[in-house]
């Protein structure tokens, strides 16, 4: 196909580079991306995009402070089909939205956006962003220390906040759901790949989970809602490491109108190992509501913990999509779904999640 501007990193080239340096003020008329150095990321790992950390070399005849030493790039997966799935649920067009629209209400640390299109039918896209190559990734197969997971809660906090009851008034379609006979093959590849991990207590609940799974998403759009990340867990999460910038939240593909409690209960049970989680949770709980509460929310301590355990049993359809249909034998891939597993079981027994589906019937 042919575009307006690369739709894969094989198409990016300095000329390029240099007219969107130029266009953001980042490099002056006298000045341009000689060349350039890719160094992919995430590779062999990656679900739905292309990654790559451009280092970048120029040829000035000024010289420029603003000119950045890298850049991350990011483009449509070059698997053709995770890229149609991709463009089925809008996966594209809501990163590109999110950072030329939605993050300018928000006070959330993302990175600076420099290029944001897609294809006019979205199966393609690209992106060119604010790179942190001094930041230390967060890596879901080692688990959330509690230190990260202040950090974390102020940032979503930062997002939630100014959209809180809100939403109304943004366009922004929730996430399509896969349809129940989806969920059930998922469920069936879970027991199939994972099965030490499911307790014979989930096996019992598992056509009421099932059923139960649109009436919890309705909860999880219904008023109040805010402006959720989607996929707020640890390895898209970049950690300052001398004091400055403390910490970056990436990946926003899956932006939605959402409970605030949802990016909460996800990252928290997802990605905190369980003794971690046991002896910081309710802690943790109480940071959120207080720094919700700055921007004015009320919400109270109650409320939050009775939506972190709702939040909790809806997003055991996420683990479901993880395990059982995003399919990926990545030796990573497989570390972090087994580590996955344990803790969202471990959380939902410990809350006792699952007496609440007669609820979401």
């Amino acid at each position: 196909m042919k575009a307006a501007f690369p739709v894969s990193l094989g198409e990016v080239d300095p000329a390029w580079l240099t007219d969107v340096l130029r266009a953001n003020r980042l490099i002056a008329q006298g000045e341009k991306v000689d060349g350039f150095e890719a160094t992919p990321i995430g590779l062999g790992f990656g679900q739905t995009g292309e990654s790559a950390r451009l280092t970048l070399r120029y040829a000035r005849s000024e010289t420029s402070t603003k000119a950045p030493a890298s850049l991350f790039a990011k483009f449509a997966t070059t698997d053709p089909v995770r890229r149609k799935a991709s463009r089925a649920i809008g996966l594209y067009q809501r990163e590109v939205n999110f950072y030329n629209v939605l993050v300018k209400a928000a006070s959330v640390r993302a990175p600076a956006c420099y290029f944001a299109e897609t294809t006019g039918e979205g199966e393609f896209f690209a992106l060119l962003l604010e790179d942190f190559p001094n930041h230390r990734p967060g890596d879901e197969t080692v688990g959330l220390k509690v230190e990260e997971a202040r950090l974390a809660i102020d940032l979503m906090a930062q997002l939630h906040g100014p959209y809180w009851g809100k939403m109304a008034k943004v366009d922004l379609a929730p996430l399509v759901m896969p349809a129940r006979d989806r969920y059930v093959v998922a469920w069936n590849e879970m027991e199939a790949r994972f099965g030490e991990h499911v307790p014979d207590r989930f096996r019992e609940a598992r056509e009421a989970y099932l059923d139960a799974i649109v009436p919890l998403q309705r909860w999880l759009t219904s008023q109040p809602s805010t402006l959720g990340h989607g996929d707020l867990r640890l390895d898209n999460l970049l950690f300052g490491q001398d004091g400055n910038d403390p910490i970056v939240a990436v990946d926003w593909q899956a932006v939605r109108p959402s409970k605030g409690m949802r990016d909460f209960a996800y990252l928290v049970s997802h990605s905190m190992n369980a003794d971690d989680r046991r002896a910081n949770e309710l802690e943790l709980l109480r940071r959120y509501v207080e720094r919700i509460g700055s921007f004015g929310v009320r919400y109270s301590f109650e409320d939050a913990r009775e939506d972190y355990r709702k939040a909790m049993l809806f997003d055991f359809c996420t683990v479901l999509y993880i395990v059982g249909i995003n399919i990926n034998t990545h030796e990573r891939a497989l570390r972090r779904k087994h580590a996955l597993m344990t803790r969202a079981v471990t959380a939902m027994l410990d809350w006792n999640v699952l007496d609440l589906l007669p609820a979401f019937r």
